[in-house]
């Protein structure tokens, strides 16, 4: 089959099982470890003239409407398989896959009661490539996603690799243990808003050190609702060329945004997210999250900060990327 012609349909809608709830936005905060108290502490939102209703992190944005652990697409969705590109490769002996770049644009902020759906298109399918994991072909979709009122509030640009794993299924053995990649960070975030006027480009962020346990791994994957099974199951993982459990992108994503906001502030406002996946985050390592900034430009009742950031792991660097946050004037 050729499969340039899976590539530019449009397809949707994929619509979200329920609307933007209290009780998921406290499941993913809790696994994340996201204190800010713009999501849940409805004082903080009353003072800042923001309401009642409780507000969703932006990383949140893909979970809302991801299947559920049946693998089926809530009611309302249609019924065109958004994903045939990967059927056609694992029939084809390529049956792995993983996450491996994301580019994000958050338009607006989701508030309890909205309700997302999203509209997938297949941009692009490589040549066959050789990595580590072993060979197969890099998928660029192209992701819209949008409210009740089909407004977008997000789009995204998502890459993955679908391949076939480099060896054959390893020992079922459990995976030796690494060592911690060492740091004296001790940074915790002071929910201030950052003060626009004593900030410069080169300025280093905080460090910021996340242990990267098995229940960060799973519990982190149920709170987005990604039920693949090579993060939770360490045979099946193996099996993908992995030596253990993974961590998923929507949690590399999401603890992402967490330092970014946690350092920014509060009242900071994610506008832009890309960030690109290396070395795996397995369970026994350290992640050490560290950023900079790259530029600073006044806009119309606010300060763009651009930054660049990595996390890195004892293996390397788990995730590279960089943002882009509105301050508030």
């Amino acid at each position: 089959m050729d499969l340039a012609l899976l590539t530019g349909r449009r397809r949707g809608p994929y619509c979200s099982f329920n609307p933007v709830s209290r009780t998921q936005v406290w499941q993913w905060c809790s696994a994340m470890g996201d204190d800010n108290p713009l999501y849940l502490d409805d004082a903080y939102r009353r003072d800042a003239g923001l309401g009642d209703a409780v507000v969703a992190p932006p990383t949140m944005m893909q979970m809302w409407t991801m299947r559920d652990v049946n693998m089926r697409y809530a009611p309302g969705s249609t019924d065109q398989p958004p994903y045939e590109i990967f059927d056609v490769l694992a029939a084809q002996g390529f049956p792995g896959n993983v996450a491996v770049s994301y580019d994000l644009r958050f338009l607006k902020l989701l508030r309890e009661g909205d309700r997302a759906h999203h509209y997938n298109t297949i941009e692009s399918i490589s040549e066959l490539k050789s990595t580590a994991l072993g060979e197969g072909h890099f998928v660029v979709e192209r992701a819209e996603f949008l409210d009740q009122d089909e407004e977008l509030f997000a789009e995204a640009l998502i890459t993955y690799f679908q391949y076939r794993p480099a060896r054959e299924a390893a020992s079922q053995e459990p995976a030796p243990a690494i060592p911690p990649l060492q740091t004296t960070s001790s940074w915790e975030p002071d929910w201030r808003d950052l003060d626009a006027t004593g900030l410069a480009a080169g300025q280093a962020l905080p460090e910021l050190a996340i242990p990267i346990t098995h229940k960060l791994i799973v519990s982190c994957a149920i709170a987005s609702q990604d039920f693949i099974d090579v993060h939770h199951n360490a045979p099946a993982a193996r099996d993908a060329a992995m030596p253990d459990i993974f961590m998923n992108i929507l949690t590399t994503c999401g603890l992402s945004g967490r330092y970014l906001t946690d350092w920014a502030g509060p009242g900071s406002r994610l506008r832009h997210l890309a960030l690109k996946l290396l070395a795996p985050n397995t369970p026994g390592d350290t992640m050490v999250m560290r950023g900079k900034i790259t530029s600073i430009a006044q806009a119309v009742g606010e300060t763009l900060v651009e930054v660049e950031f990595r996390g890195d792991n004892h293996r390397g660097s788990h995730v590279t990327g960089s943002a882009a946050l509105a301050l508030p004037a």
